[in-house]
């Protein structure tokens, strides 16, 4: 049965925040070295998940995110540290036991508006359907599922407004979109799930493009 990925409201301001903030200021390695804009950016989402019960689906519920400050951002792609993604996890485990780790986000930025629409950017990527399994498996293993949330950025040529909707099409209860101010932004839902092997009892994890993405205020706070 497909998922539901739940994200309360107060998580959205920050997961749009750090997409624009790497895709529209410039990063400096080094006080003195190069900047660069346009970059992807990584973080996690904490929360709780909800087990498939009887009709309903199971649930993931990101309550919180957090943004990975030491990872390695580019471009095209985001490498996170997962050194890091270890540490806070054991920090949560030991002083904030009421909430888990239950997926990631990252970014994706783009140009124009015409190149996200030519390329679907919305969508991941091949590199992301074999990356979600692989860190689920190394950061998270005893997780039957993961959400993994993709945002898109590009800025636009007119400053504009559009009231946030549904994603179109097939992908219509996996997404939004929304125009705000300067920049148009998308948000597209995907899992990774832990599957048993009943016969070795071994578990392998899969790419999964089958769950909702609900944000049950998002379109109540851009009016």
């Amino acid at each position: 049965m497909k998922k539901v990925v739940f994200i309360e409201d107060h998580v959205v301001p920050q997961l749009f925040t750090s997409a624009l903030e790497a895709y529209s200021f410039e990063h400096k390695v080094s006080k003195g070295g190069k900047s660069y804009k346009n970059l992807e950016t990584f973080g996690l989402l904490w929360g709780y998940v909800i087990p498939e019960k009887l009709d309903s689906p199971a649930k993931v519920i990101a309550t919180m995110c957090t943004v990975e400050t030491s990872a390695t951002r580019h471009k095209e792609w985001v490498s996170p540290n997962f050194e890091s993604l270890a540490a806070k996890k054991k920090f949560f485990q030991s002083y904030w036991p009421n909430i888990e780790l239950v997926g990631t986000f990252h970014s994706h930025p783009y140009a124009s508006f015409s190149e996200v629409k030519e390329l679907k950017g919305w969508r991941a990527s091949d590199a992301d359907e074999q990356f979600f399994p692989y860190i689920h498996e190394v950061i998270a293993p005893e997780q039957d599922a993961l959400a993994h949330l993709i945002v898109t950025v590009t800025e636009l040529q007119k400053r504009g407004w559009a009231y946030p909707d549904r994603l179109s099409g097939s992908e219509r209860n996996k997404g939004f979109a929304l125009t705000a101010d300067d920049y148009k932004i998308w948000i597209r839902g995907y899992t990774s799930d832990r599957i048993l092997d009943e016969e070795s009892e071994d578990f392998s994890y899969s790419f999964a493009d089958d769950s909702d993405l609900d944000i049950p205020s998002l379109q109540n706070r851009f009016i």
